[in-house]
């Protein structure tokens, strides 16, 4: 599905409102999902911007539809936060000592 046609579809079924989100990246999986990150036009700004991230299923069964799967608002310092708790591979392998 053209990822013009799955941004339209979101926003037609009133699960993101274009008045507010930007579209600004968008990953076609091979499993029939999406990844859409979306910046806030009136929260935020140029340095500290806000961003909605979705991931959703792609149904091409007949119509065309879009379920959404996962959502998340976060600021770029959120991100920095969860970045921090994530442990760096050794290796090719998760260090057990470093948690997760």
């Amino acid at each position: 599905m053209d990822v013009k046609r799955i941004i339209e579809l979101l926003d037609s079924k009133g699960e993101v409102s274009l008045d507010t989100w930007k579209a600004v990246s968008v990953k076609n999986n091979r499993d029939g999902t999406v990844d859409i990150l979306y910046r806030n036009l009136h929260l935020g700004s140029d340095e500290d911007p806000v961003f909605l991230w979705i991931y959703a299923n792609l149904v091409e069964d007949g119509d065309e539809d879009v379920r959404v799967l996962e959502r998340i608002t976060f600021k770029r310092e959120d991100l920095a936060w969860i970045l921090r708790y994530i442990p760096a591979k050794k290796n090719g392998k998760r260090n057990p000592e470093e948690g997760l």
